[in-house]
């Protein structure tokens, strides 16, 4: 019966350090994302696509060349999360390690 609750126990710490790892990288690379996906539209719709301003771009008989322009450049914001979210991401990594290394001590004493 202790073993059931330990397998589940250590279950959802899984689930629960892959839900942190997965939310730590999107926080850094969804601008990132976002602008190459605003690139990738624009030149497939063969618009020109770049940050010197909004140039008129039709999808759908809509003119979406400001929202191109302002998705390109939000790629500008990851400036800020990229470098934040690898120093997230080693400090967690760091120390769920050692809370596995404390937990196995723990354990293998008693």
């Amino acid at each position: 019966m202790r073993g059931t609750n330990q397998g589940a126990a250590l279950r959802s710490s899984v689930l629960i350090f892959a839900a942190i790892q997965l939310a730590i990288v999107l926080f850094a690379i969804v601008p990132l994302l976002i602008s190459l996906a605003a690139g990738r539209l624009s030149d497939t719709l063969g618009c020109r696509g770049d940050e010197s301003g909004a140039h008129p771009c039709m999808l759908w008989s809509l003119d979406i060349g400001a929202q191109l322009y302002h998705a390109g450049v939000f790629g500008w914001l990851i400036l800020a999360p990229l470098p934040a979210g690898v120093v997230l991401w080693v400090a967690h990594s760091l120390s769920t390690l050692v809370c596995l290394i404390r937990w196995h001590r723990r354990r293998s004493a008693a």
